[in-house]
């Protein structure tokens, strides 16, 4: 009987230490996409800024005989960006009741959109092909829109995922870490591409 009652108190101290370092291990990891956001907002500074010097060392913004691309576009994938931002949130809250299908459909719904916003980008790098060559101008604009792009790119990876993990039911209230993940550098995104909406098409 001592034996068994040893045997029961070391299980329950397993399972609490086990316990105990979920918690650890979740904050270790979100701790780690906070720092991977912040490297990647130092990058997105460095570009704003190489923008603005090429702007204010110029006569002529934009310059002589480069038209900037139209807005129609921009104003679209505005919209889009937001409305997948807005189903991550949903997902994610879902999670949190372990509604898992709110988070299949809120995450389904985030990728589509995504895909959506990529689409759109790349038919206007076509046009954007041109003003790329021959200005300082374009080719920081063309830039800027194509790391932007490819940080999008990684979260639709992401996103599809989450998507493939939670159809297999591997999330729950207290297993949701790569939503979090996920959730966050969407977030990031999306204000990502706020401000470079503002900068290239509102303020430039």
């Amino acid at each position: 009987m001592a034996q068994v009652s040893w045997r029961n108190r070391e299980a329950r101290a397993t399972s609490r230490a086990v316990s105990a370092a979920r918690p650890q291990r979740k904050d270790v990891g979100l701790l780690g996409v906070g720092f991977f956001i912040v490297s990647e907002t130092t990058f997105f500074l460095g570009l704003f800024l190489a923008w603005f010097f090429t702007r204010n060392t110029s006569d002529v913004w934009p310059p002589a005989g480069v038209a900037p691309p139209p807005i129609a576009p921009a104003i679209f994938n505005t919209v889009v960006a937001l409305l997948s931002t807005v189903a991550v949130f949903f997902a994610e809250r879902a999670l949190t009741r372990d509604d898992r299908r709110g988070l299949v459909r809120g995450i389904a719904l985030a990728g589509a959109l995504g895909v959506l916003f990529m689409a759109v980008q790349a038919a206007e790098f076509t046009d954007l092909a041109t003003l790329a060559q021959g200005s300082a101008y374009g080719s920081t604009f063309t830039f800027l829109l194509l790391f932007h792009v490819a940080r999008v790119f990684v979260g639709v990876v992401l996103m599809g995922v989450v998507l493939v993990r939670a159809l297999l039911g591997h999330f729950s209230r207290k297993r949701r870490l790569l939503v979090q993940a996920t959730a966050m550098y969407w977030y990031f995104i999306t204000g990502v591409w706020l401000v470079v909406f503002a900068v290239l098409y509102l303020i430039g």
